[in-house]
């Protein structure tokens, strides 16, 4: 029993020297119990002396948990970019074959019975649906992290896509403008898997000694950094481009009955693209001008 006690009280003593942090709190905890001594014994010098040295020991332990901040944030980030593409690539090849499946649907509907055709469009809307849930999942972990918001506005803009998309198809709407919809939703999660695939790549390559050091506080790293979010705004930029120019052809086309602008869905999309483009000048300010950081 003895031997035993005596060996937990040399693994106690052991413990605090494992931990350099804690032992360069218990240095510089010694150097000012040694000083406020010295003060106490009128041996001024020898106290300043002691002083600095509990300095200098805090110091030290303020650089290693630093260290160790840092060390641990990296960590982090390299589990959370992995999740996270694993997650979007996951959505992205769930997104094509709900695509190619309205795409067929919408060929096939001329010379299918309407129920039939009500019945497998509304199965697809429930599987929209469910992208729908995951896209929120995924801005639960991202506004968690905080640290990108123009990953955040994509995921953002993708859901709002998802459930338009989940709403047209429960209405039995396959056409050109659902598949474009869908189409968008495939590129901005095509970009969001690019992106964490580059980000994982940047984050594994060798970095030189002393790198990153001194450069905010520690923990505060992104998840990506700003060219990468540059980019997926531009390719937010390209898409409301491309939306506002197919709502354009479908209030100037004589032969749709719907695309005009009394159209509610037409309307709703309007106003959606306009949110987004000031939604996109928004966040674009804050990246250049550092207030996502």
């Amino acid at each position: 029993g003895q031997q035993g006690q005596g060996q937990q009280g040399q693994q106690d003593q052991q413990s605090p020297s494992q931990n350099p942090v804690q032992q360069k709190l218990e240095q510089a905890e010694q150097k000012m119990r040694e000083a406020q001594q010295k003060m106490e014994e009128a041996e001024r010098d020898e106290s300043i002396e002691k002083m600095r040295e509990a300095e200098r020991e805090l110091q030290q332990a303020k650089q290693e948990l630093e260290r160790i901040l840092r060390q641990l944030r990296e960590e982090e980030i390299k589990r959370s970019l992995a999740s996270l593409e694993s997650r979007f690539r996951r959505m992205l090849e769930q997104q094509i074959k709900i695509h190619d499946d309205t795409v067929t649907l919408n060929a096939a509907r001329d010379n299918s019975p309407r129920d039939e055709v009500e019945i497998q469009s509304g199965k697809l809307a429930v599987r929209e649906k469910g992208l729908v849930t995951e896209a929120a999942r995924a801005l639960l972990v991202l506004e968690d992290d905080g640290s990108s918001i123009a990953i955040e506005e994509s995921v953002r803009q993708a859901q709002m896509d998802m459930q338009q998309v989940a709403d047209r198809l429960t209405a039995s709407r396959t056409g050109e403008t659902t598949q474009e919809i869908q189409q968008s939703i495939i590129e901005t999660l095509g970009f969001l898997v690019e992106v964490f695939e580059e980000a994982q790549k940047d984050e594994n390559k060798p970095k030189s000694p002393g790198q990153n050091q001194g450069q905010g506080q520690p923990g505060e790293k992104a998840l990506i950094n700003q060219l990468a979010e540059l980019k997926l705004i531009r390719g937010l930029q390209q898409q409301i481009l491309k939306r506002h120019a197919r709502y354009a052809d479908l209030l100037h086309n004589p032969n749709d009955t719907v695309g005009h602008a009394s159209d509610p869905a037409i309307q709703k999309s309007l106003e959606q693209l306009s949110q987004r483009q000031h939604k996109l000048q928004q966040i674009t300010h804050d990246i250049v001008v550092g207030k996502n950081r």
